[in-house]
């Protein structure tokens, strides 16, 4: 199985030891808060369309990004939603994530999020995404404990 190199496009509502965390797990991280162009655009359709643009997942809190009607599903750029206020638990989530995308992946080619929303919680991981076959709208939740 072929693993690609995470690429997170994080807004500026996440916070700095999430950050550092996710970059001492070689994880590509461009965030918002420190490009002087990007902390500018304070509209967050922009950011969502610039993740998309750079081909990096977008990472935040803002539970907007939720809504299909003005973010649009098949135009994600792959949003993960953390919903937990603890710190250390975000980054955590966002790399269980991470080890089930690749680590987990029934495919023979790499698994990437566009196209979809993940929110991750204390509880456990929401995954909104569209069939392929019938363009419906899918939602779909795992306790972390039966995933592992």
């Amino acid at each position: 199985m072929k693993k690609y190199k995470w690429r997170i496009y994080a807004d500026e509502n996440i916070d700095k030891e999430i950050i550092k965390s996710l970059r001492s797990s070689n994880i590509d991280v461009l965030w918002v808060t420190e490009d002087n162009s990007l902390i500018k655009q304070k509209d967050d359709l922009f950011h969502y369309k610039k993740a998309r643009k750079l081909k990096r997942y977008l990472l935040t809190k803002d539970k907007d990004f939720w809504c299909d009607s003005k973010y649009l599903l098949h135009e994600s750029p792959g949003v993960i939603i953390i919903t937990t206020q603890n710190k250390n638990i975000a980054s955590s989530l966002i790399l269980l994530l991470k080890n089930l995308v690749d680590n987990y992946n029934p495919l023979d080619e790499p698994i990437y999020l566009n196209k979809l929303k993940v929110k991750l919680s204390d509880s456990g991981i929401t995954l909104k995404i569209l069939d392929h076959a019938t363009q419906k709208k899918i939602v779909k939740f795992w306790n972390w404990e039966d995933l592992f």
